[in-house]
């Protein structure tokens, strides 16, 4: 996740200052930044043998952006990084206003092999119509609902059952906000496919990352 090293504050979390950048009109520019160094550190990977998959956040202010559109197809026509391995997270209020819009948008993504997630879902207004039509790969299921899903029944209900909905609709399951191991075994017997949390990793830098991928790679073999 992106973080702004601010000199007098330290890291700083993306909801603190992507809302700033959203205000001021730089959001296109700061997400086709990370779309590029994300980009470049996934080609770093490769090169030292590391086959991984990444995501970059698409503001809602970017879903039916044309200038964003094109300029992030400039950007992945020069690149030789499979686009499989790229990931475009949306939230479900970006395709609230205009569906049919949204779907053509992010079809043009589709259509280049990238994934599409639908991030924080759960805290939206979004109707199975949404999950019908939009050209997705990929649920993340919102923190508030991931947290305490082994503890609250009712959490656990609608994590299990949105589980089961996305992988009858061949939709990949992410769990959001994991930070204790009983958390973590609740949703791997639930079925969930991938997990992010605090419990599994803080936000680092490109070079910690393949550090511990490395490592990981090591101690598998």
């Amino acid at each position: 996740l992106v973080r702004w090293n601010h000199p007098q504050r330290g890291p700083l979390r993306p909801d603190l200052f992507i809302p700033m950048a959203e205000d001021a009109n730089r959001i296109c520019d700061l997400t086709l930044y990370v779309l590029q160094r994300t980009i470049d550190d996934l080609a770093a990977w490769c090169q030292h043998g590391l086959v991984v998959s990444a995501a970059v956040n698409i503001s809602a202010k970017l879903v039916y952006s044309n200038e964003f559109i094109d300029k992030a197809k400039r950007i992945l026509a020069e690149t030789g990084i499979p686009r499989n391995r790229l990931i475009f997270e949306v939230t479900e209020s970006a395709t609230i206003d205009d569906p049919s819009a949204a779907v053509a948008a992010l079809q043009h993504f589709r259509d280049l092999g990238i994934a599409i997630s639908m991030d924080d879902y759960g805290t939206g207004q979004s109707t199975l119509t949404y999950l019908k039509q939009l050209p997705l790969s990929e649920l993340k299921i919102d923190r508030s609902f991931v947290q305490h899903a082994h503890e609250d029944a009712n959490d656990a209900l609608l994590v299990q059952s949105t589980i089961d909905l996305a992988h009858r609709l061949g939709l990949r399951v992410v769990a959001e906000g994991v930070e204790d191991r009983s958390c973590l075994t609740f949703l791997r017997e639930a079925g969930c496919d991938l997990a992010q949390g605090y419990f599994i990793g803080r936000p680092t830098s490109a070079e910690e990352i393949r550090e511990m991928l490395t490592s990981h790679t090591s101690l598998a073999a």
